[in-house]
């Protein structure tokens, strides 16, 4: 794992609020412990109306894939149809690779997320129109 990696894997956790993470691979294994900062209450604002994501979320934490590692082409296109259950993208978890699939038939829109970004779970990754 780079420098770089370890960086960008810092900076999600600490923008996604995880306090501490481990990763274990063959001959390496890292441990992150974020300490927090608190900081002065911010001003109460009204509540705003959340809106349902319809669109393809991270199914657990690694690495988005647009391109299959082994293959280097696209696994889906923007404005591809796509059945329930059909392959979207990869997530890599070191060499490890889970599927993105489709939750529900529609049209796949442009990926929200660059290739190659770190994702944890429920992150939209693409929506579904």
């Amino acid at each position: 794992m780079t420098v770089e990696e370890i960086e960008r894997l810092a900076a999600w956790c600490a923008s996604a609020g995880i306090g501490e993470i481990e990763v274990s691979e063959a001959g390496f294994s890292l441990r992150l412990h974020m300490q927090s900062v608190v900081a002065s209450t911010p001003p109460v604002e009204a509540p705003k109306a959340e809106t349902v994501f319809k669109g393809v979320r991270a199914p657990g934490v690694g690495v988005f894939r647009l391109d299959h590692p082994t293959t280097g082409r696209p696994i889906a296109e923007p404005g591809q149809t796509v059945r329930k259950g059909e392959t979207v993208g990869v997530l890599q978890v070191g060499p490890c690779l889970k599927a993105i699939v489709a939750p529900a038939d529609g049209v796949l829109g442009a990926a929200l997320i660059e290739d190659g970004a770190v994702v944890g779970y429920g992150t939209p990754l693409y929506e579904l129109v």
